[in-house]
């Protein structure tokens, strides 16, 4: 049940998110404290402004309510997944070439588990990182977590 409405939703919001240039990072369908939530999480590649997710969620209200998806009450949220969400995907790696990033691996790569540099290159199977030192190659599968370095 829960898993239809996440692919209703994704389809219904499909031709707005191209037209708009807006990638949906994540969706989640679930009961939280105030009742059940549908969340949406969404970026664009200069990021995503308040303004962005408030014309987004207003669309979604309006199809939502008239295509009638969801049949009980529910809180619907739409946001930016913020600076510090892990990177995962191919896309995710792409949009921060050349940005600073912190890598944790689960094995040691060239005597080191945690990894700090630029992102010089992405690929399918490997990562590159300009550490201070040195390029490091790290494989994908190896990644535990990575995350843009953010400086205050």
């Amino acid at each position: 049940m829960d898993q239809d409405v996440i692919e209703r939703v994704k389809a219904l919001a499909d031709n707005y998110l191209k037209d708009h240039g807006i990638e949906l990072v994540g969706i989640i369908y679930r009961r939280e404290s105030p009742g059940m939530v549908l969340r949406l999480l969404v970026d664009t590649a200069q990021g995503i402004t308040i303004e962005e997710c408030e014309d987004l969620n207003k669309f979604l209200s309006e199809i939502l309510d008239k295509e009638d998806v969801i049949e009980d009450r529910f809180v619907l949220e739409v946001s930016s997944p913020g600076l510090d969400r892990p990177l995962k995907t191919d896309r995710d790696f792409e949009r921060v070439i050349g940005n600073e990033l912190m890598i944790t691996t689960f094995e040691p790569i060239e005597g080191r588990r945690t990894i700090e540099g630029k992102l010089a290159s992405s690929g399918k199977d490997n990562i590159v990182i300009d550490a201070l030192d040195k390029s490091i190659t790290v494989p994908r599968n190896k990644i535990a977590k990575a995350t843009l370095k953010i400086e205050f």
